[in-house]
């Protein structure tokens, strides 16, 4: 009896051992797995970058943007420039100086009429006159713009002196009267001038001097008034053999 008694004991002391390590085992397993209601850690937030597509795409934009109003500038400088050019061109101090298209002009020397201008033709750029005198006539062609007045054909031969030749001549010359580089000396920009037609004010008067006679000089002055062109040309020759004349304005047509 005591001997079953010893063994029953044994059995019951080798059996809760057995049950100890398994709940040992367990609370292990339980300690080692991770907590399910637990939340992970937030990742720190990262700086918002502009994408690579984006900046070339913007550089882009405003290279084009930088182009456009390049272009734009000069198209303004150029159209600028434009209106610069025509202005001195046309509004220029010597344009109002050209005689009206059409004009009858007669000069007088002494009471007698000795040479007649006619302005056959005229454009933007030229003026065409056919000067009278006695019966020779001749053809000129002037450049007459803002900035200057030269004389560029010349022709005494023509067979119809009134038929307009701006559209076809040829420049046979180049003697400047007026404007920068002129062959004709400025003397004076706003003279008053008396002349058979009358009064006339704000003249422009030049002056050439030329050795057409040997060992003589000879001595022309000319008087432009603004819408008339010429109104009057003093004419002097040096020397022993020298002498003046002059002749004047005495009617428009």
């Amino acid at each position: 009896m005591k001997k079953w008694m010893f063994i029953l004991g044994l059995t019951l002391i080798v059996a809760a051992g057995c049950s100890e390590e398994p709940e040992e085992a367990v609370q292990e397993q339980k300690s080692e797995a991770p907590v399910q209601d637990e939340k992970p850690a937030a990742e720190p937030e990262k700086e918002s970058k502009p994408s690579e597509d984006t900046e070339p795409s913007n550089q882009a934009k405003e290279e084009k943007e930088k182009e456009e109003g390049n272009e734009s500038s000069k198209e303004l400088t150029g159209n600028s420039d434009k209106k610069k050019e025509s202005k001195n061109s046309s509004d220029g101090p010597y344009k109002t100086y050209r005689p009206k298209t059409g004009a009858n002009k007669q000069f007088e020397e002494q009471g007698t009429v000795l040479l007649t201008e006619t302005i056959t033709a005229a454009n933007d750029d030229y003026v065409q006159i056919a000067l009278r005198l006695g019966d020779s006539t001749t053809t000129q062609i002037y450049k007459w713009t803002g900035s200057e007045m030269t004389l560029v054909y010349e022709d005494r031969e023509l067979q119809d002196h009134t038929a307009d030749l701006l559209d076809t001549f040829e420049p046979n010359m180049n003697e400047k009267l007026l404007g920068e580089g002129a062959d004709w000396k400025l003397l004076d920009s706003s003279a008053a001038v008396e002349t058979p037609y009358g009064k006339i004010e704000n003249a422009v008067v030049i002056q050439k001097t030329s050795n057409e006679v040997v060992g003589e000089e000879t001595i022309f002055t000319r008087y432009y008034a603004p819408g008339l062109g010429l109104v009057k040309e003093d004419f002097e020759l040096t020397g022993e053999n020298g002498y003046k004349g002059e002749s004047s304005l005495s009617s428009v047509e």
